[in-house]
């Protein structure tokens, strides 16, 4: 292959992730969302709770049912079928802090002031605000539910939680001491929505940031999720679909009584290899570079064999199939033979976290950034035979480039308070006996006001927070381990492995 067309293809390969890799930046969302089979979970109303980790999907999904016709593009047509009485669903948003519709949400710091103010028991009445709140902005110019709302709010209410619902002090009080009447105006809102056949799902997503303290943001979690466990069965038309990042699902923090119970109304996002490399084929399809789809219709059965609409071209099932490409783009064997590992199961493997689970955004990063490392070394492209276009050296340096970027993320967002452990670990090597590492851990190594923050109040604790975000695990013998994925961007080192480039 011309070296040219080497060229146009690693344009392409380095395109198929944002910068950030988040699905709320993406623009051609559609194009290039990959449904998968079991996403059909998400019509059965039971399930009203989605777990995942970080860069697990979650966020792309909120956005395709609240914002790209609900279920239309996740459902295949048998599935449709299926679950027909969802077909009118109305998705709307019940809780974002990012972009336009934050803005009738409350913000972090007077979610905090809340708190500190009036020091509520539990959170029920905060979330059957919200709740009553996106009914009436959704319904309120329809005649019966207008009046429905005006037999149990004042008119000053009633204007607050459409116009200034993220105002907490203009309706809490009320909320708050009035439990039965709103509970009532749901209930009522309920069956006037059965009586007209019309089903509507409340959907909630970023409410790891509902407020600034790690402890009390499992209070606002603990509250909305015992909401919609009491109120699922009890609502025919009203439901929720609740995304959550499973190591806040999974926190000691978080328990509360019926938990246990929860988990006959959980979907946890997962990738499999196959269904990484499908999505991988998906981005690479759809990236409008004419010389890269003619590379993937080459390989017989990758593609379907028409463009599906607005999702643009869909990848086959054939797993023969994506690793004849992989073959194609890399090589069988990530060396001479299969000593430095087969390169269809080498990324998924390198860049899995401490509980085995590889992101979609990683995956496709791994990718994106080892074209990336080949157009900035183009005579190294010239050099690989037939229609190879990566080399194992790109992919080990992004596997590198991937673990500082997941880190970076983690520090800035989530999880600042790992930026101090980093410091002490850096540079550090790989396995580490583990009262060693619990010595890194100890709170005190935090200034006073970082604690709040922690995962824990013990060594011991924070030591399973890590476990719990897949960042370290425990071998066999005891000792402390962190997967690669984690390993260069916390600065450790560990002994072998494939050459990076300089």
């Amino acid at each position: 292959m011309e070296a040219e067309k080497k060229y146009a293809i690693l344009e392409g390969i380095s395109g198929c992730v944002p910068e950030n890799g988040a699905g709320e930046d993406e623009e051609n969302l559609l194009q290039n969302f990959l449904p998968l089979r079991s996403y059909n979970k998400l019509a059965d109303p039971k399930n009203f709770l989605i777990t995942g980790g970080r860069g697990s999907g979650k966020t792309e999904l909120f956005r395709i049912l609240t914002s790209c016709g609900g279920l239309q593009h996740i459902l295949s047509e048998k599935d449709r079928a299926r679950y027909s009485r969802l077909k009118p669903n109305e998705f709307v948003t019940g809780f974002i802090t990012t972009g336009t519709e934050a803005k009738y949400f409350p913000a972090a710091n007077t979610c905090d002031e809340l708190l500190v103010k009036a020091k509520p028991d539990n959170l029920t009445s905060f979330w059957g605000a919200l709740l009553c709140s996106v009914i009436l902005r959704q319904f309120i110019h329809e005649k019966e539910m207008e009046q429905l709302a005006d037999q149990y709010f004042d008119e000053r209410i009633k204007t607050k939680l459409t116009e200034s619902s993220s105002e907490i002090s203009v309706w809490w009080n009320v909320f708050d001491s009035q439990k039965e009447k709103w509970e009532s105006f749901l209930d009522k809102a309920d069956s006037l929505l059965e009586k007209k056949r019309r089903f509507f799902c409340v959907v909630y997503d970023e409410l790891d940031r509902i407020c600034s303290n790690y402890d009390e943001l499992f209070k606002f979690i603990r509250s909305l999720l015992d909401f919609w466990y009491r109120h699922h069965q009890r609502f025919t038309n009203i439901k929720a679909k609740i995304f959550l990042r499973n190591d806040l699902y999974n926190a000691k923090a978080l328990q509360f009584v019926d938990a246990s119970k929860m988990r006959a109304y959980q979907f946890e996002l997962s990738w499999d290899v196959n269904s990484l490399y499908r999505l991988l084929v998906k981005r690479l399809a759809n990236a409008g570079v004419n010389v890269l789809e003619e590379y993937l219709c080459s390989v017989p059965g990758l593609l379907q064999p028409k463009i599906y609409g607005e999702l643009g071209y869909l990848p086959g099932d054939s797993e023969a199939a994506i690793r004849e490409l992989i073959a194609k783009m890399i090589g069988q064997y990530m060396g001479k033979n299969a000593k430095r590992g087969v390169s269809y199961f080498w990324v998924p493997n390198h860049i899995q976290d401490a509980n085995g689970e590889v992101t979609p955004r990683a995956f496709l990063k791994c990718f994106a950034f080892a074209a990336e490392e080949m157009l900035q070394h183009k005579e190294e492209i010239e050099v690989l035979e037939a229609e190879r276009v990566l080399s194992p050296v790109s992919l080990q340096g992004a596997v590198a480039k991937v673990s500082v970027d997941r880190v970076y993320e983690l520090t800035r967002e989530e999880y600042p308070w790992l930026q101090n452990l980093i410091a002490r670990l850096k540079n550090k090597t790989m396995l580490m006996e583990k009262n060693e590492f619990l010595t890194y851990l100890s709170p005190e190594h935090w200034l006073a006001e970082e604690r709040i923050k922690l995962p824990g109040k013990t060594g011991q604790e924070i030591l399973a927070a890590l476990m719990n975000l897949g960042i370290v695990m425990e071998i066999a013998d005891g000792r402390i381990n962190v997967p690669e994925i984690y390993l260069h961007g916390f600065g450790l080192k560990r002994k072998g492995g494939i050459k990076r480039p300089k």
